[in-house]
């Protein structure tokens, strides 16, 4: 059966990097991602961009034996430094505990909903835009943060947009997301019942936690850039 693995990178450009070698760079990353797209190995794709930090947004599509025969963290960590590696000579190298990265994986914290399949996951009507927003967590948040998102999601009953995906690489936090934001609500677990966990949230008062960004400091995420979109 074919299954679907989302997966979310962070990386940083080189600051002598030229504005022309930049725009190339992204074209190129654009044609691998549709030749993908084409080979049956890609459902969606977004590159977002915020000063000289780049994320992305990846929903692989794979053999449900390809993944118990690998580890599907070493599977998908490793994709786009091989699908991307013209843009090495413009990102500085992350040093990761298996080897250097030049796209770090981020580690997913919150989702509203988790592919079974491929055609479960398929889109009932396509977007009308792809999103990327990012927060910093100030660094004594970061545990209160992730412990709470982490029980929301295993209680699995709040409900939001079904593609909603936040990650996490030191404190930064990633988060995609696609408009209109209401057209496919769920909760994970598809059982109407108020959560607990949220409530227990909004108790510790999420704003302590969040780093501002001068560009909208009435907002914990900020959304940033796209520098493209494919699905």
């Amino acid at each position: 059966m074919l299954q679907v693995i989302r997966a979310q990178y962070r990386a940083v450009l080189k600051e002598n990097v030229s504005d022309e070698q930049f725009r190339e760079c992204i074209g190129e990353c654009l044609v691998k991602i549709k030749n993908e797209r084409k080979k049956g190995r890609l459902l969606t794709a977004a590159m977002f961009q915020y000063k000289n930090w780049l994320f992305l947004y990846m929903e692989y599509i794979m053999e449900e034996k390809q993944i118990l025969w690998e580890s599907k963290n070493q599977i998908i960590g490793k994709i786009p430094d091989e699908w991307f590696e013209f843009m090495k000579p413009v990102l500085h190298e992350w040093p990761e505990y298996d080897g250097k990265r030049y796209w770090t994986y981020m580690y997913p914290v919150f989702w509203f909903d988790t592919p079974v399949s491929l055609e479960c996951w398929r889109r009932k009507q396509g977007p009308e835009k792809r999103c990327g927003r990012i927060a910093v967590l100030y660094p004594d948040m970061f545990a209160s943060y992730i412990s709470h998102h982490h029980e929301i999601v295993e209680e699995g009953l709040l409900v939001g947009d079904r593609f909603q995906m936040i990650s996490v690489h030191e404190n930064i936090l990633f988060s995609y997301f696609e408009t209109p934001r209401d057209r496919e609500q769920v909760n994970i677990r598809r059982l109407d019942q108020e959560s607990e966990e949220i409530k227990r949230w909004e108790a510790v008062h999420p704003e302590k936690h969040f780093f501002r960004f001068k560009e909208d400091p009435n907002e914990n995420f900020f959304v940033i850039r796209t520098l493209f979109s494919v699905g």
